[in-house]
Order: structure tokens, then C-alpha cells, then sequence
């Protein structure tokens, strides 16, 4: 099994309402997390998400409202606004919120908009290929966006890639190889 390498800690001491504290306290436990854990994933997620994602154009909306809206919409209209989005907006996206324009910066994106989002999402590297499959629950027209963005955004970047999409799930296929060899 390969173990990640731990990333460099520091101690740090912060006064926190106690009512706020206690919640934390409470969900931590829930989760089955310590609280030094849980705040970490906080703090985390804030700084490579929180901060820049408003300020790009991201916004937080009801998921029963977003499904209404795109079920009236056809297959053909869905593929031109995430491409036009992409093509407009991915370069962006990733010069603010990581201050560099890559694959691996948009893998970072991708992983955190889809926990910032309520959707799972798993990684997979194996014979020199990552496979990340995220499940959305959100419908197929929402798959057909999510597949035609990030195929649009990595294309662009130069990468070599396959998707796959079900109802609820995609599947982006990167070619490691090809990646690796442009760094």
C-alpha cells in the first residue's frame, strides 16, 4: 500500500466562540473525525476553494433548482454552453484559483468543485493513466455538461482524453504519459 507523504505541519492556537467550537466539536464526532482533522479539511478547503470561487464566477445554488432548469434544455444547447464556458472561462479559472494553467491544476479544480459540491469522487491511477470518476446525482443532462466542460478543458491543455458518462456518474481518462512528458 502506498501512503501518502504528510504535508509539513506548524502549531497554531486560535480563539474560537464557543458555540462555533462547539459545533465543530459535534460534527467532527459525527464524522468520525478528530477535531484537528476536521478543521484542517476547513481551513483547506477555504484556501484552495473557498476564497477565489466566488470571485471567478462560481455561485452556490439549490441542486433540485439546477436540475429543473437544464432538464428543459436540449442535448445540443447543453454541449455549446460548455464549450463556450470552457473555452471562455478555464483559463482563468485556474490562473486564479492556482495560480498556474495545467492539467494537474485542473485535476486540483475538479477534485475540490466536486467536494465543494456535495458530489464524490474517486481517483484512480493505474498503466500510466489517472481515471477520476465523480457521481453527481444530478441527471444525464448534467453528466452531458460535465463531459463536454472538462473535455474541453483538456483538450485545450493538450491532454489526451476519454470520458464516459452515465446518468449520474462521468468518467475522465487522462493519459499520464502524454502529460507528464509536456512538464
Amino acid at each position: 500500500m502506498i501512503q501518502k507523504k504528510r504535508a509539513p505541519t506548524e502549531h497554531a492556537s486560535f480563539r474560537i466562540n464557543t458555540n462555533t467550537l462547539d459545533n465543530l466539536k459535534k460534527i467532527s464526532k459525527d464524522q468520525k473525525l478528530s477535531l484537528n482533522t476536521y478543521v484542517n479539511q476547513i481551513f483547506d478547503s477555504h484556501v484552495n476553494w473557498d476564497v477565489n470561487a466566488s470571485e471567478i464566477g462560481w455561485i452556490v445554488m439549490l441542486k433540485s433548482a439546477s436540475v429543473e432548469l437544464i432538464k428543459h434544455v436540449d442535448n445540443e444547447t447543453i454541449i455549446k454552453i460548455a464549450k463556450d464556458s470552457a473555452e471562455s472561462g478555464a483559463k482563468e479559472i485556474a490562473l486564479s484559483m492556482r495560480g498556474k494553467y495545467g492539467v494537474d491544476e485542473w485535476i486540483s479544480i475538479l477534485k475540490e468543485r466536486a467536494k465543494s459540491s456535495g458530489f464524490s469522487i474517486k481517483e484512480y491511477n493505474e498503466n500510466n493513466n489517472t481515471k477520476l470518476v465523480m457521481h453527481h446525482e444530478m441527471g444525464e443532462q448534467w453528466s452531458l455538461f460535465f463531459k463536454t466542460y472538462y473535455e474541453t478543458v483538456f483538450f485545450e491543455l493538450g491532454s489526451k482524453i476519454k470520458t464516459e458518462f452515465t446518468e449520474n456518474s462521468i468518467l475522465i481518462e487522462l493519459d499520464d504519459v502524454n502529460r507528464l512528458e509536456k512538464k
